[in-house]
């Protein structure tokens, strides 16, 4: 095996390959990168039987062949090549790598050892431009369980039904909703790992360009310009989700985003990791009235809104209610209540593009 190719293209291709290699692993072809050499391209693969992407490189003076090159090393040592031209060459098991003046010697491993990624299902497919992809996963990725107790809420549920698209996250304490028209006739349902999403937003390129989503039964398969990323599906029941959805309130504001966010910043300077309070507010007639109170001290703060009902007062977890307004990603939403004790739910002024629920905390009489 035998190929030369810029250090640039390589160091790219290799560092976002490594993402899905495992550090350790009783397999030990996991903690390495496929590499398989064709007639004028190269093909790096990694796979932890969970998670794993592929992509090509053009390459030149090429001889056939496959090995598997310790992910690690060979990822330390991509980043500190010259800019020039890299060779690399395998006699059995035996790797060498060469750059300018660089000269290395590593061992790799059988290629038969890898294990063989899923294959593309080409009939459930989703064409979406990036930006909308990206909006869908990062407006729903903040709301992702961490609690491996509950397995099917570290994901997002990908649902589609008459058109629709719509990405679901639940933590059991905020929900994020968020749907878009699509071209696909089939009725899906799946959850695909927060982990795998997260991934997804850092290969996707700066440049407009569209990005394929295959969908199977087992698997999730993204085709992000050069690079394909198959993921596991995680297995369960996932939450009905539009049963925590409330269908009427008492009270709605029309709040300005960012001189929201910053009020409840500022009230929340007095709490810290070792000092939790909620925020307390009061929404009145045109008006929010923001507190808090800790060990630390008190806070206030007012900020003028358009409502329409009933005036509420209801605490909620600052961190919450900021991730959500954030991702929001407009000018101006509503905030909807029913009762101090029912959640919190955020809605844009026009259309019906996301939906964040947001369960408030109990206020306490002495407070």
């Amino acid at each position: 095996m035998e190929f030369k190719c810029e250090k640039t293209v390589l160091l790219e291709a290799v560092s976002h390959v490594q993402r899905s290699v495992l550090a350790r692993s009783n397999i030990q072809a996991l903690e390495g990168i496929h590499v398989s050499v064709k007639e004028n391209y190269v093909e790096f693969e990694s796979y932890n039987l969970e998670f794993g992407v592929k992509t090509q490189i053009p390459v030149f003076d090429a001889e056939v062949g496959e090995i598997i090159i310790p992910a690690r090393i060979f990822f330390d040592i991509c980043k500190k090549l010259p800019s020039e031209i890299v060779e690399i060459f395998s006699e059995k098991l035996e790797i060498n790598i060469k750059c300018a003046g660089c000269d290395y010697n590593i061992i790799g491993l059988d290629s038969s050892d890898f294990p063989k990624l899923p294959v593309i299902n080409n009939e459930n497919c989703i064409e979406f431009p990036k930006n909308i992809i990206t909006s869908l996963i990062k407006q729903t990725i903040f709301a992702v369980g961490t609690d491996e107790n509950h397995p099917i809420h570290t994901g997002v549920l990908i649902e589609t039904r008459n058109k629709i698209v719509t990405f679901v996250a639940i933590d059991g304490f905020r929900m994020a909703l968020r749907r878009e028209f699509v071209e696909i006739e089939n009725e899906l349902k799946i959850v695909v790992p927060g982990k795998t999403l997260a991934e997804i937003l850092k290969l996707i390129p700066n440049d407009e360009m569209n990005i394929k989503i295959f969908l199977s039964e087992r698997y999730v398969f993204f085709v992000i310009n050069k690079y394909t990323i198959v993921s596991r599906l995680l297995e369960g029941e996932f939450i009905d989700y539009n049963a925590a959805i409330p269908d009427e309130f008492t009270m709605q504001a029309r709040i300005n985003t960012r001189k929201f966010i910053e009020s409840v910043e500022r009230v929340s300077l007095v709490i810290n990791d070792r000092l939790k309070s909620p925020v307390k507010t009061i929404f009145g007639e045109n008006v929010a009235k923001f507190s808090c109170c800790t060990m630390l001290g008190k806070s206030s703060d007012e900020l003028e809104i358009v409502t329409d009902g009933e005036p509420v007062e209801i605490a909620f977890n600052d961190k919450f209610i900021v991730d959500a307004l954030k991702n929001a990603d407009t000018d101006e939403v509503f905030m909807q209540f029913t009762t101090s004790l029912r959640p919190i739910k955020i809605v844009p002024t026009e259309g019906d593009a996301f939906l964040f629920l947001v369960l408030p905390v109990r206020i306490r009489q002495s407070d």
